[in-house]
């Protein structure tokens, strides 16, 4: 009997969907009350269940890796912006805690099947997908699929099934060829995809002769209180839309704050972070885009923003660059053509390879050629100059079928750095394997702090605390003051706070760019279930799930001499632009940081930390 029924826990469907691809079994779990309890949902379930069962030594590739997708309370709820799901599993990038999120409406379709989540183990014989009609789940094969790029995947899978209402969420060529940097994709076309980026989720996928997963769900989400939910979104949601951020978004799509962040803050990198102003900024940022590109406006399920542009090619409408890939394939490649960017973008989303990573690592290449580290024959014959937009569009490719130098980039910066050497690690931008997202943290120390200690490497989006730093207050997390930008003082409380409460909204799951005040948050969540949760204690959750997350690193061999940045950012300061003359201090907040968390000199949980958060069943982790 389901919490649903036994324990009137609303918001919930109450099975998980439990896959062996190895032994070709289907089995239905109910979901467990002390696992909601104490982890929500979402990343917060995920991460319960691979730090239960998987061995944390294992190579990312052994197939009992586990790959979790999973939906949270809100998902599929009349609460906006509530129909992402996220992806983990151990990441072959990193090799420690890895995981991705995508908007849409596959997360819905998923939830409204009858299932919270699907634990997929094991391998596949030969390539398979797994189809999700409501109550009826099979393993079908895809053979005739594979070595197809994602939208042919979606346009012949959606032919066969003969039903478009299908959500289909796919792998491209990159991730069946194993790049680490591969995605998956999911709600393709007619202007798609929505893309689960980082960390390699789509080779996991692609290790384990998995190339799509086809829902459809027709199901009803039962919500506790429909009438009082309603009446508190009419109360809440017009102070939300009118703000700035919330407007920019609307209009111009992530992208609509590019130039504030490049001339007031210096915030956008340049050139491999290595400068602070290019002249090319202004032809790609989101005013701009939307005078040359932009053809309209698109949203995921249930969202009043519609920050998912679309624009118009020859082959139709596709979807608009986001803010990360215009910086990744523009200023750090001093390309300023947006056409350019729409191609590029639309390349790396044919192969399924993460936009941020594919470019970061493109950067490093092109800085290891205008060194010398890399020549021409090096490099398959291209010339790779900065800007040189041929050979970038060529790199993708190959990088996307793991071709000549290709299959080195595919690696990701950190594994592309160590087998060409020669010096060429100073250049590879990352944190823990992960490469450093398009927000240069010399313009806000909190958030090099945390890209240092974020559980998957370097992520701007598992705290977001630039927003602090550029002057928003969380009353409601008792952040009360306004922070200085280049000060390092009580950033360590404040990177924490932000990462605690992040876990939270994608354990609910709820959008990060739909800025909700934390106590609504709690409201929706007593609303939807019925099961009071307030504040204070959900807190304590995010800081539970960031504890255990940060232990199965640490049982990965991920530790203390990880939490760091690379040299150009903490020794390197810019020459020209908003932080001109500024690194990332990191030991002081580092420091501050692990005090604040409770953690010892090495940066481990303590006893006292885990018995507080009810972790000590997981003490082995740390041994």
């Amino acid at each position: 009997m389901s919490i649903v029924e036994k324990e009137k826990i609303l918001g919930y469907t109450g099975k998980i969907l439990r896959i062996d691809l190895t032994r070709n079994e289907i089995k239905e779990e109910d979901l467990k009350i002390e696992d909601i309890d104490n982890f929500i949902g979402g990343i917060g379930l995920a991460t319960k269940i691979i730090c239960s069962e998987v061995n944390p030594n294992i190579d990312s590739f052994d197939p009992l890796n586990t790959l979790v997708f999973m939906t949270g309370p809100l998902t599929g709820t009349m609460v906006p912006t509530t129909g992402r799901y996220v992806v983990a599993a151990k990441s072959p990038l990193t090799n420690g805690w890895g995981e991705a999120h995508a908007g849409g409406f596959f997360g819905v379709k998923l939830k409204r099947a009858g299932y919270d989540g699907i634990v997929i183990k094991g391998k596949a014989s030969s390539p398979v997908y797994i189809y999700i009609d409501n109550d009826k789940v099979e393993i079908r094969d895809a053979s005739k699929y594979w070595e197809m790029d994602i939208f042919e995947t979606d346009l012949s899978l959606k032919d066969e099934l003969k039903n478009k209402e299908f959500s289909i969420a796919t792998i491209g060529p990159a991730g069946e060829k194993l790049a680490r940097i591969a995605c998956i994709a999911s709600d393709i076309t007619p202007d798609g995809p929505r893309i689960a980026g980082r960390t390699g989720m789509g080779a996991i996928m692609g290790s384990k002769n998995l190339k799509a997963i086809a829902v459809r769900g027709t199901k009803n989400i039962l919500i506790a209180n429909v009438q009082e939910l309603r009446n508190t979104l009419r109360r809440i949601l017009p102070s939300i839309m009118s703000s700035a951020t919330v407007q920019y978004q609307a209009l111009y799509g992530t992208a609509g704050e590019m130039w504030i962040l490049y001339k007031v803050y210096g915030d956008v990198p340049i050139k491999n972070f290595s400068l602070g102003e290019w002249d090319g900024v202004e032809n790609i940022i989101g005013e701009a885009m939307a005078k040359t590109v932009f053809k309209g406006h698109r949203g995921c399920y249930n969202c009043p923003i519609k920050c998912w542009k679309i624009v118009e090619t020859e082959n139709g409408l596709v979807r608009a660059p986001e803010y990360e890939t215009i910086a990744s394939f523009g200023t750090m490649l001093l390309v300023n053509d947006p056409h350019f960017l729409v191609k590029a973008n639309i390349l790396c989303n044919k192969y399924g390879i993460d936009t941020i990573s594919t470019g970061s690592t493109i950067a490093w290449a092109m800085e290891c050629y205008e060194k010398g580290i890399l020549n021409k024959e090096d490099l398959n014959g291209l010339e790779l100059q900065w800007g040189n937009k041929d050979a970038i569009q060529k790199l993708i490719q190959l990088i996307g079928e793991r071709k000549g130098i290709g299959k080195i980039l595919s690696e990701g910066v950190r594994i592309a750095s160590a087998i060409v050497g020669k010096g060429s690690e100073k250049f590879a931008l990352h944190v823990k394997g992960l490469e450093v997202p398009m927000h240069d943290p010399r313009a806000f120390q909190g958030m090099g702090l945390q890209y240092a200690t974020s559980n998957r490497g370097a992520c701007h989006l598992q705290g977001l605390v630039l927003r602090i730093e550029q002057g928003e207050r969380v009353l409601d997390l008792k952040i009360y003051e306004r922070y200085n930008r280049f000060d390092t003082e009580g950033k360590g409380r404040i990177v924490a706070l932000m990462e605690d409460w992040y876990q939270i909204l994608e354990s609910m799951i709820i959008c990060k760019f739909f800025p909700v005040p934390p106590t609504y948050v709690a409201t929706f969540y007593t609303l939807v279930t019925g099961k009071t949760k307030k504040l204070p204690e959900l807190i304590e959750t995010g800081t539970r799930i960031f504890n255990l997350q940060r232990m199965f690193n640490i049982a990965c061999g991920i530790s203390k001499k990880d939490d760091t940045l690379p040299q150009r950012l903490l020794e390197e300061p810019l020459n020209e632009g908003a932080c001109k003359g500024q690194v990332v201090k990191l030991e002081p907040m580092l420091k501050e940081y692990y005090q604040y968390r409770g953690w010892n000199e090495n940066g481990y949980p303590t006893k006292e930390i885990l018995e507080k958060l009810g972790l000590l069943a997981y003490s082995k982790l740390l041994k």
